[in-house]
């Protein structure tokens, strides 16, 4: 049984991931607070503790720490969707890719009635995050942070990665040394939260570890939330295991798929949808759980020959950032990045027909922008049961030409001699398809994936948008005391990974938060 005593905390934060360890760290500074992190996962204390895939960089965790979700690709197809289930969340199991949105990203989000999240609101936040190993004493940056930041060294490229490096300068792209220059544009080296070339850094370790020993933050592992306690329009606790917690302030930080969840059983949601589901209705706000965004990635994959599959390598180590034909100006939209190896048994399971082996190599396309949205919504009050995740991919048609002209360039990028002659065929893939509008569309539908980086489920926005569910105080409407900063409350997506913008959100949140 769930225990925490009578404490009556200041702060309650939920989700202990890659937002929620920045949160607990910030909050906590402050020694007159007392401070609850509760996490539904393990919360791993030191390095000698923590398990060989969460260390592991080169590979991403999908499995051994994630929530087992499904969820609803396109009208015809479901796939796994891993999310973390572990302290440090997606920035723990993830592929470590850590690349700033664009300025006109964040300049976004201040035009939809957030002021307090433009470009120069954001950017001294983005550099206060990083240790960057090589721009550190550059402008834009920051060698005093908790995250370290490294690019991948000429020296440890495999060869399809160098290959695909100088076949992209051939084709005229620019060298980008930095992708988190506020004008990078072109092709260069990741920029990963690693230390060494190997050793993902989490949030947990970054931020929690250092702060974990704090008098007043206590950490509560393998803790799900059922609900947040609200009384006469104010958020005073939390419930978990039928055991009510009490706090002066709740905090989400759970993510996309959780925050919105647990906002749902809380009785914050669309009104006609939580009564259905026999929940009381506290605040009628349809927003929570619409609006989902998620990028899409597809690719031309090639069979590796014996001896060539990169076993060990990392995913990927060099990538070109580049625009669109059908985006309005350099806003770095489409994301192209040689994959040294996916195992088709989580990556990309449609390939898995026409491969010869599970393993592949090649060019996987990542479209920032894509037009379709999804939703997150609730299956059942009770909180075992996991919600039903649309990701809504191709449910815009204008993603149809976005996606095949990613196909388009992906093959004239993998199908260079040099590429190829590291492997044996191409999978699925062929100039005829390339050809027929019908085939392209048929590939597309089969081929298209998720690149887990789901946003903008209580998304932040002015007071007369109905669709928003927190003010730019990252406040939840029609509440007192109950906050979110985590993914959920971008407004629009970055074209980026979205790690760097989630941890700017937390930062910055923790200091509106302090102030209040």
């Amino acid at each position: 049984m769930f225990y925490m005593g009578q404490q009556v905390y200041n702060d309650i934060i939920i989700g202990a991931g890659s937002a929620g360890c920045v949160l607990a760290a910030r909050l906590s500074e402050d020694g007159r607070r007392r401070v609850a992190l509760l996490e539904a996962g393990t919360h791993y204390q030191d390095a000698a503790a923590m398990p060989q895939d969460l260390l592991d960089g080169n590979s991403m965790s999908l499995v051994q720490h994630s929530w087992g979700l499904a969820a609803q690709l396109t009208a015809d197809r479901r796939v796994a969707f891993p999310q973390g289930k572990v302290s440090g969340g997606g920035s723990a199991i993830g592929n470590t890719v850590a690349i700033r949105g664009m300025p006109a990203d964040y300049d976004e989000w201040a035009e939809l009635g957030n002021p307090l999240w433009s470009w120069t609101k954001a950017l001294p936040t983005l550099a206060a995050v990083e240790d960057d190993l090589d721009y550190g004493h550059r402008r834009f940056h920051n060698a005093t942070g908790p995250l370290p930041i490294r690019r991948w060294r000429e020296e440890e490229l495999t060869a399809v990665q160098q290959a695909f490096l100088d076949g992209c300068l051939a084709n005229g792209y620019p060298y980008a040394e930095d992708h988190n220059h506020p004008g990078s544009y072109g092709v260069g080296p990741i920029p990963s939260t690693r230390r060494d070339a190997r050793t993902r850094v989490s949030t947990a370790m970054a931020y929690l570890w250092p702060a974990q020993d704090r008098a007043g933050l206590e950490v509560f592992p393998d803790t799900c939330v059922d609900r947040i306690v609200i009384r006469d329009g104010r958020a005073v606790g939390v419930i978990v295991d039928g055991e009510e917690v009490s706090a002066d302030r709740v905090i989400l930080a759970a993510g996309a798929v959780w925050t919105p969840t647990i906002l749902w059983r809380s009785g914050i949601g669309p009104a006609d949808e939580l009564r259905r589901l026999g929940i009381d209705v506290r605040v009628d706000r349809p927003g929570v759980g619409a609006g989902l965004i998620d990028q899409p990635r597809i690719g031309v994959f090639v069979t590796p020959k014996p001896g060539r599959d990169n076993y060990g390598a990392s995913t990927g180590q060099i990538v070109l950032r580049t625009t669109s034909s059908g985006s309005d100006a350099r806003a770095n939209d489409m994301y192209y990045a040689m994959v040294n190896r996916f195992d088709l048994a989580h990556h990309f399971p449609e390939l898995r027909k026409g491969a010869d082996g599970s393993i592949v190599y090649g060019v996987m396309a990542v479209a920032r922008r894509a037009h379709s949205r999804g939703s997150v919504t609730l299956q059942s009050a009770d909180p075992s049961v996991a919600p039903r995740i649309d990701l809504g991919y191709l449910s815009d048609e204008r993603d149809y030409p976005l996606m095949a002209e990613a196909v388009r360039q992906c093959w004239e990028l993998a199908t260079t001699p040099a590429v190829l002659e590291h492997g044996r065929h191409v999978v699925l893939m062929n100039e005829q398809i390339l050809a027929s509008e019908e085939a392209m569309r048929a590939y597309i539908a089969s081929a298209i994936d998720t690149a887990y980086n789901p946003v903008g489920t209580a998304r932040m926005g002015a007071a007369d948008d109905e669709a928003a569910v927190v003010d730019q105080y990252c406040g939840v409407y029609g509440t007192e005391g109950l906050f979110v900063a985590d993914a959920s409350v971008m407004p629009t997506m970055v074209c980026a990974n979205t790690l760097l913008s989630v941890l700017m959100i937390a930062e910055r949140a923790s200091l509106l938060l302090r102030e209040r």
